[in-house]
């Protein structure tokens, strides 16, 4: 089984586990590492996931990949994670508990690309709106959206 693959079992396997949790899957990476398969799944929850709610994700998650026969010649490394404030955001939903903190926005305006950096003020419907520290606040459209990431203020 290829990378991609496993990575798509993965998917599979952890999209049952967390939706009975109430959770969502943000991203899944998977590489070879010290002759282990190192998988790395990103969990969050509308409220924002705990240690404890990713280490019992985790230990339901881990037989079923097992199971399956995921793991290099030294066995599966699973980590079951936050995003954290360095991945860009890649859901709707995860603006809504973010409103408040500041982030850089790569956007398309027509058929041109700009960049922003804003503090995000409201999400409604599919619209979030940034106000910048100068200017005018601009409203976009969440399908417009490349990237966000968080600007931390250090």
């Amino acid at each position: 089984m290829n990378l991609q693959e496993i990575r798509e079992k993965t998917r599979e396997t952890l999209l049952p586990v967390l939706e009975r949790r109430n959770a969502f899957l943000v991203d899944v990476q998977v590489r070879v590492e010290r002759k282990s398969l190192l998988v790395q799944a990103f969990t969050d929850t509308d409220e924002g996931i705990t240690i404890q709610e990713c280490a019992d994700i985790s230990r339901e998650v881990r037989p079923l990949l097992e199971a399956q026969g995921l793991g290099g010649p030294e066995g599966l490394m699973l980590e079951i994670s936050s995003p954290g404030v360095d991945r860009p955001l890649k859901f709707l939903r995860q603006y809504r508990k973010n409103i408040g903190r500041t982030f850089r926005v790569r956007f398309t305006r027509g058929a041109d690309s700009q960049t922003i950096t804003g503090t995000l003020t409201a999400v409604e419907g599919e619209t979030l709106t940034f106000q910048p520290e100068q200017g005018e606040a601009i409203a976009l459209p969440f399908e417009t959206i490349l990237e966000s990431k968080e600007e931390l203020p250090w």
